[in-house]
């Protein structure tokens, strides 16, 4: 076969293949062709943007879908129920005929001037179809449906679903995201303001009012108890009475994000007097009467949001530690799953320990920079305090260690505590005094195991790993 013959068929076969795989698998089987010929409408249930349903004696309902999440549209909006939502587009995505459809009848005759529910889906391509739902046929488990001009008689026709009061079709959730999607949590009691955002390595951080660690435990339990939280009613309240249900100024406001999006803007109000464990709430302005198993959450000061240990870190992400203090140097690092000192392997317990006591540490106090002096940290003549002693603690992945500085001010010592600052935490910490000695006891055993080298070690002259 010549070169030109073989180039020919070869673009014939990519052209074919081409055709294929970006046209022809799209196109439905025979199989989805003959179902959808036997339905009123045909319908792509994940290609839906909007519903509206309009239902004699009842206000019209309009949803609509906005980045995976559906809406109620109008002033009297706000989150819709997904569960109704969904259901209601999958039951108009398979009205099954029973029998022929006709394009001559007469709507009355039928239920279907005025019909009992009228619903038109809007689809992202900005199509439209509409469908009017009348009475139910008898003899047959169906109901009198029209489309287009076209009559027929469906199955499982969502009469139900359709015709429900309009309250029905409300998020009953003051949280519809998963928790672990929420990037940034914004707490605001009158005029204090914390907020916690959650960092890239999964912790969460404090940026009001202090830079600092946040209680991933206290946060996560938040979320936690938010998402928990169901509505039990929507009472039809005016502007004028916002005030009178601690609604306007709100007692809480609780804004909750997900990267620059706001998933949900809470706000809770007073206890509702005629019911226990109840109080007012709102979420995007939507009043509420919500159980209260949030509130204590929410009415938390910050000294809750902070994280309460000296150094949380997983012990187990530590690839290197070192302490100096003085004379005494020590430290160990870790390859291959091994801690190791001064070029020999050392026994893991005992650097293991010496974290271990780190991030347990509780912190007894914060002690902001403006108020140093009262604990003898005051920077005098541009001179800073020495420490004690110091710790740098390096993580896998990290760039830098985290440093932890360790001071023992005359002004503490009558309390048996010790000041101590690290690094990436906006406030100098106060912890007992026994964390500063236990650290110093375990590293002085690390610096005795890294003495106890091999002779060939000690004549290498390996030294510690140093800073």
């Amino acid at each position: 076969m010549s070169t030109r013959k073989l180039l020919i068929l070869t673009g014939v076969f990519l052209a074919l293949l081409a055709f294929v795989v970006l046209w022809e698998r799209h196109q439905p089987t025979s199989e989805e062709k003959a179902k959808s010929t036997r339905r009123l409408i045909d319908l792509d249930a994940k290609e839906v943007a909007s519903l509206s349903i309009e239902r004699p004696g009842q206000p019209p309902v309009a949803l609509s879908r906005k980045d995976g999440r559906w809406i109620l549209e109008g002033p009297k909006g706000g989150a819709a129920d997904a569960t109704t939502a969904d259901g209601l587009v999958s039951d108009l995505a398979r009205l099954d005929l029973l029998g022929e459809t006709r394009s001559t009848f007469d709507p009355k005759e039928y239920g279907l001037d005025p019909p009992k529910a009228k619903a038109t889906v809007k689809m992202r391509d900005d199509a439209s179809r509409t469908v009017l739902f009348g009475d139910a046929i008898p003899g047959a488990d169906a109901t009198a449906a029209a489309e287009g001009g076209r009559l027929g008689s469906v199955k499982f026709a969502p009469i139900s679903q359709l015709t429900k009061p309009y309250d029905e079709y409300r998020s009953r959730s003051l949280v519809d995201v998963s928790t672990s999607d929420v990037t940034r949590v914004t707490v605001a009691r009158g005029p204090n303001r914390v907020v916690a955002v959650r960092s890239t390595a999964g912790g969460w951080r404090l940026e009001q009012p202090v830079n600092d660690l946040a209680s991933g435990t206290f946060v996560d339990q938040l979320l936690a108890d938010l998402a928990g939280v169901r509505a039990t009613e929507f009472p039809a309240v005016s502007p004028g009475d916002l005030p009178r249900i601690g609604l306007a100024p709100p007692v809480t406001e609780v804004v909750l994000e997900k990267g620059s999006e706001v998933v949900s803007r809470l706000a809770f109000g007073a206890a509702r007097a005629d019911a226990a464990g109840k109080l007012f709430a709102s979420r995007d302005g939507v009043v509420m009467v919500v159980d209260d198993r949030a509130q204590e959450s929410v009415g938390k000061e910050l000294s809750a949001f902070r994280e309460g240990k000296l150094l949380p870190v997983d012990t187990w992400l530590v690839t290197r530690v070192v302490f100096e203090s003085g004379a005494l140097r020590a430290g160990a690092e870790k390859l291959d799953g091994a801690w190791r000192s001064a070029g020999r392997e050392i026994e893991g317990r005992i650097a293991d320990d010496l974290l271990d006591r780190l991030s347990r540490a509780e912190v007894r106090r914060f002690v902001p920079a403006k108020e140093l002096a009262s604990i003898g940290l005051a920077t005098v003549r541009r001179k800073k305090p020495v420490p004690a002693g110091t710790v740098e603690v390096l993580l896998e992945n990290a760039k830098e260690p985290t440093r932890v500085d360790f001071f023992v001010p005359s002004e503490l010592e009558a309390e048996k505590l010790v000041a101590v600052q690290v690094s990436g935490r906006g406030d100098t910490l106060v912890v007992d005094s026994g964390v500063w000695d236990d650290v110093r006891s375990l590293a002085s055993r690390l610096k005795t195991a890294s003495a106890a080298q091999t002779p060939a070690a000690a004549a290498a002259g390996v030294e510690p790993p140093r800073r």
